[in-house]
């Protein structure tokens, strides 16, 4: 009798178990989608947090959980439909066409697999919307002549009678150039937009694909020429800055390279149409600490910058125009950007803070020979724990001054970067990176290493460099418009390579070195150079690891190339 009861009560339990694992399973799954319903409507409801991709990707991650862990299930169509709206909802901050195509596919998704769900029709209806978006943009695409049709049609023109000869061209160059000339003619009819900019890209590595078959072939100029005509359709369509630096690049090239070639005079009239070439970089500069006793920094410690002799617009074009101000922060680090459209010379002051006129510490940055674009946001409060606001306004007919208000700081740096031209100021206080790094070292170097399966110790390398490494940061470089360089296989760009080492190498990083690894990217994004480096350090990195594949003219090249910066 005891014996059957037992039997009873095992059979009882291994028959109830499942039910309650499925009660418990469906109240986890509800718990998961609504803190997927709280955080969206929480992100929708700050400006500021919806600038940020890291937000939105938080949101849609625990829809994903969700959907993952029961595709089939109740909560399934509505979590698919949620993570299409946010891709959709967070391509109009990107405007980066993959997030676009991500919602449209995973609401298309909810409508052929939950048909019966009423989330098919709310599908639909988002993308009915999509779609009469898109027609209104080629209707008016359609009614406006256009200066860029023209101009494409009239490289079509000039393209055909200013062909080189084909007798010598290899059978590879032109295989490539033929085709890329069909898609040109295609699009030299039609507007560029932010969906169709892959078509316009793919052709552009057609030509370039030709080019690099034969760099002093027959057909390389011509295919140089082109390329950079649908880099400046592009421009032309999307006011990208990007594109049209690539095609000025691709001119200056054809004349440095083909002189004697009929589209190096060409290269030339674009050229003075664009009206500038590349200057010749600045020497950085090196980061300034104030000292205590004096209201403004000696003219010894000042950062003066003159544009360096060498091809700069003509004086005659105009003055500089400052486009947009952007900054970056955390409460130890924050970094102020400021575009202007052409290099120019600077300067920058520090005024300590003026009790009697109630003024706060302030730098700022002189521009010479600029102005202010009339549609800029003059001034923007940033509240963090160093700055309170950055602002920009003529200060003479010609020059053009930008302030920060300092709440507190420890040490500050501007430099220049180039091709854009922007001007970075870059602000750290009491426990920012530099000091914290310093801690983080101490500290390495007083544990001891861990050994992790007969693989380095944890630190070991670290504490080598006597950089107390800890925390990573892995940047795949370009991504977004910016391809990279083009693969030997057409439609193979380095953006999308170097996204799937570098999540290779964070988890190597964080599997066999026991640190933390952290990506500037997950997906097919568009980041400045200063972006990235902000993006490091606000995030306190010890390390930052950026990841390129370089194209090579020889075949024979293959291995690693490392370059170390601001080792020592």
């Amino acid at each position: 009798m005891h014996i059957n009861f037992l039997v009873l009560l095992f059979f009882l339990i291994t028959l109830s178990s499942p039910v309650n694992s499925k009660a418990d399973s469906a109240s986890e799954l509800n718990r998961h989608f609504f803190e997927g319903e709280k955080c969206a409507t929480a992100l929708r409801q700050n400006p500021h947090a919806m600038k940020y991709r890291d937000k939105w990707e938080q949101c849609i991650e625990k829809y994903q959980g969700v959907y993952r862990k029961n595709p089939e299930g109740v909560w399934a169509p509505a979590s698919l439909y949620n993570i299409g709206r946010l891709y959709l909802e967070l391509f109009k901050h990107s405007q980066n066409p993959s997030d676009r195509e991500k919602g449209m596919e995973l609401l298309s998704r909810v409508q052929e697999k939950f048909s019966e769900s009423k989330y098919r029709e709310h599908s639909s209806e988002e993308l009915q919307k999509i779609q009469t978006a898109a027609h209104l943009q080629e209707d008016t695409a359609k009614k406006e002549p256009t200066e860029l049709n023209r101009f494409m049609t009239e490289a079509v023109l000039q393209e055909s009678t200013t062909r080189t000869p084909s007798a010598s061209v290899s059978p590879a160059q032109e295989k490539y150039f033929k085709e890329a000339q069909t898609c040109f003619k295609k699009l030299s009819i039609t507007r560029p937009t932010e969906s169709g900019r892959r078509e316009w890209m793919l052709c552009i590595g057609r030509f370039h694909n030709a080019y690099l078959e034969d760099p002093e072939g027959p057909l390389s100029a011509q295919a140089l020429y082109l390329e950079a005509v649908l880099y400046i359709g592009l421009h032309k369509g999307l006011k990208f800055s990007s594109d049209q630096r690539a095609a000025r690049e691709n001119f200056e090239r054809i004349v440095e390279d083909f002189p004697n070639s009929p589209f190096a005079k060409k290269a030339e009239e674009q050229l003075k149409a664009m009206g500038a070439v590349r200057a010749t970089p600045k020497a950085a500069a090196k980061r300034t600490v104030p000292s205590s006793g004096s209201t403004e920094l000696p003219e010894s410690k000042l950062r003066k910058s003159s544009p360096a002799p060498g091809k700069l617009r003509d004086e005659g074009t105009g003055l500089a125009v400052v486009q947009q101000l952007q900054y970056w922060s955390d409460p130890s680090y924050t970094r102020v950007v400021i575009h202007a459209d052409q290099e120019v010379g600077y300067n920058h002051h520090l005024l300590r803070k003026d009790p009697e006129l109630n003024k706060p510490p302030r730098l700022y940055v002189d521009l010479g020979n600029s102005t202010i674009d009339d549609g800029l946001q003059t001034s923007i409060p940033i509240n963090d724990d160093l700055l309170s606001h950055a602002r920009a306004a003529r200060y003479t007919p010609d020059s053009v001054r930008v302030v920060v208000d300092i709440k507190s700081f420890d040490s500050y740096n501007v430099f220049s970067l180039r091709d854009p031209f922007r001007i970075v100021i870059d602000v750290w206080g009491k426990n920012g990176a530099p000091h914290a790094a310093e801690k983080r070292a101490e500290g390495s170097r007083k544990g001891t290493a861990d050994k992790l399966s007969g693989k380095v110790p944890r630190g070991a390398l670290a504490r080598q460099l006597a950089l107390g490494v800890r925390r990573i940061v892995v940047d795949p470089g370009h991504g977004g418009k910016d391809f990279g360089a083009p693969g030997f296989v057409p439609g193979v760009h380095e953006k999308d390579l170097v996204l799937a080492i570098s999540k290779r190498v964070a988890a190597k990083i964080r599997d066999d070195l026991g640190l933390e690894a952290i990506l500037t990217r997950t997906g097919d994004r568009y980041l400045t150079l200063e972006e990235r480096t902000a993006f490091a350090n606000t995030r306190h990195a010890d390390l930052f690891v950026s990841i390129h594949t370089n194209a090579s003219r020889d075949p024979r090249a293959y291995g690693i190339e490392t370059y170390f910066l601001n080792l020592a």
